[in-house]
């Protein structure tokens, strides 16, 4: 609704003014406007809004589809006769020059309705100026998909000698249209003169325009509901408003852009059995899964509902991976904007990329060089927000592994690797912080590990006094993770953590003492006024009954 009290008073006006004085031309419009502006000194911007308006009022008048019985053809202010159409009063025109014959041509699209059945029909009229030479007009609409429709009309020879020079109104029989046609519309003189031929193009409105979505027969599809059920993975469909008379067909498809494909066997509800419901069953709650039904009659129009159009997480699963090739590749089972990147998972919804975002509008999303591990994940962003998937947590994907070994005080890394692989090994000691801390004088190392034999790695004798771990990470392949191992088989624990466990076994016991003490504490305060309690209520008892010895005396 338009700010301000003089425009909202004005536009009531307009309203009022419009519905009595039933005004159909912009200019008359726009003529009552420029008064008020003048006799209500309406300021400029509310003008200027208030002639928005009205050209919105007006677009809206002028795209309306009314109901029109008026659809035969008729001349006004000449007398004419139609005449059957020949291709031979076409064969040729004449290039003599002859003035500009045809003005405001009019197409528009009517309802025309037998009882409840309707039809599009597109209507024609122009103004023709009547010469000498012009003995009549003639009118041809083409389409593709549509035969021609063609019309001849002849002015009267007696009448037409006394209107020369003036102009003539022509309605022509309406034709008839489907939504959506693009027809030709080609007007001509009879004769025909090349230069006085008129051609336009006209584009029928499309079953969504909301005056003929619910008349045209092969606009209506009906409307489609349907309840969900997620466990038995289910879902119950029933159609409302479909056409009558007519068998209705029902089935699961997957969207891809504008075309979708069929999944399943088709249903078909009898034309007699429209309330009854019809079950599907459903393997995946993808986004684009979608229902689709129809009138059963050819090129009948179809209607989509796609239960789970928001629901996301089922397009995230589907990771393979390729051990020969070592390739994690993912293909989206719906058409989705989304950029996918590897990253290095270090707790819940933490996830450190790795580089080279790859983005897919639908299309297989493939990372080449990728080396399986629980810690490497898959991480798909869209507008709706992130989501990590984490491919190799579950089963043995790994081909690769270390364990620590100790024997004598001497201790070292064991590396097995089912493929020919490279390794980065640094040693690290380990901090109360949880990081690894790089140790001086010790330079990452890099080891070939043949896949038919173990390789160590020597650590040395003081890595139990100084709490050392050591980093492994393949530095053969494009992607992969760090691993840390810490678990070196020590006599002794590492000076840090003893220190950490003689604080603990300080720290806990005198916990447990103070509690206890507290605890105590409370219950002695508890049971002190408990006893004051007690003892005041026996005083009071104790008075009492002496009030009533004595009384009873």
């Amino acid at each position: 609704m338009l700010r301000g009290g003089t425009l909202s008073v004005n536009s009531l006006l307009i309203f009022k003014y419009c519905s009595r004085q039933n005004l159909k031309s912009f200019k008359q419009l726009s003529k009552f406007v420029r008064g008020l502006s003048v006799h209500q000194h309406c300021p400029s911007m509310k003008c200027l809004r208030l002639y928005l308006l009205l050209i919105m009022t007006q677009t809206a008048y002028m795209n309306r589809i009314k109901k029109d019985r008026d659809c035969t053809w008729r001349c006004e202010g000449l007398r004419c006769k139609s005449k059957p159409y020949s291709l031979l009063s076409e064969s040729h025109c004449r290039k003599q020059t002859v003035s500009n014959v045809f003005n405001n041509v009019k197409l528009s699209t009517v309802l025309g309705c037998e009882g409840r059945k309707c039809s599009l029909q597109l209507k024609i009229a122009t103004s023709v100026n009547v010469t000498s030479d012009i003995r009549g007009v003639s009118l041809c609409a083409d389409s593709a998909g549509m035969m021609g429709h063609c019309q001849i009309y002849n002015f009267d020879h007696d009448a037409r000698k006394s209107f020369i020079g003036k102009q003539a109104g022509v309605q022509f029989k309406c034709i008839p249209v489907r939504p959506g046609q693009h027809v030709f519309v080609t007007l001509k003189t009879v004769p025909n003169y090349c230069k006085a031929t008129k051609m336009q193009k006209y584009i029928v409105p499309e079953c969504s325009h909301e005056d003929i979505r619910n008349e045209i027969s092969e606009c209506i599809t009906g409307k489609l509901e349907y309840n969900i059920d997620k466990v038995k993975r289910k879902m119950t469909v029933m159609v409302k408003d479909a056409p009558e008379d007519t068998d209705y067909n029902l089935r699961l498809c997957h969207k891809r852009s504008v075309i979708c494909a069929g999944d399943g066997t088709l249903k078909t509800i009898k034309a007699q059995d429209l309330q009854k419901s019809i079950t599907f069953q459903y393997s995946k709650a993808l986004p684009c899964l979608c229902i689709e039904g129809w009138p059963a009659r050819v090129d009948a129009r179809r209607v989509q509902a796609c239960p789970f159009k928001n629901d996301l997480e089922e397009l995230w699963s589907g990771i393979m991976y390729d051990f020969n090739k070592e390739e994690l590749i993912w293909e989206p089972a719906c058409p989705i904007k989304v950029s996918v990147t590897l990253c290095h998972s270090h707790g819940e919804n933490n996830c450190r990329d790795l580089g080279n975002v790859i983005h897919s509008t639908g299309q297989k999303v493939t990372f080449t060089s990728v080396d399986p591990h629980p810690l490497l994940c898959t991480k798909f962003t869209t507008d709706a927000g992130s989501w990590i998937k984490c491919p190799f947590t579950k089963g043995n994907f790994s081909v690769w592994r270390t364990n620590m070994k100790s024997k004598y005080g001497n201790h070292w890394a064991e590396i097995t690797s089912w493929v020919n692989a490279n390794f980065s090994v640094s040693p690290c000691e380990m901090k109360p912080s949880s990081q690894c801390k790089s140790m001086e004088g010790n330079a990452t190392k890099i080891l070939f590990v043949d896949k038919t034999k173990r390789t160590t790695f020597n650590l040395s004798r003081t890595a139990c006094e100084i709490c050392v771990c050591i980093q492994v990470k393949r530095v053969d392949v494009q992607y992969s993770v760090p691993v840390l191992q810490c678990d070196v088989q020590c006599s002794n624990r590492c000076p840090e953590r003893r220190y950490y466990r003689e604080i603990e076994k300080i720290i806990v016991p005198a916990a447990v003492f103070i509690t206890v003490l507290l605890a105590a504490a409370f219950i002695a305060k508890m049971s002190i006024k408990d006893g004051s309690w007690r003892r005041m209520l026996w005083t009071k008892l104790g008075e009492r009954d002496s009030d009533t010895c004595l009384y009873s005396k």
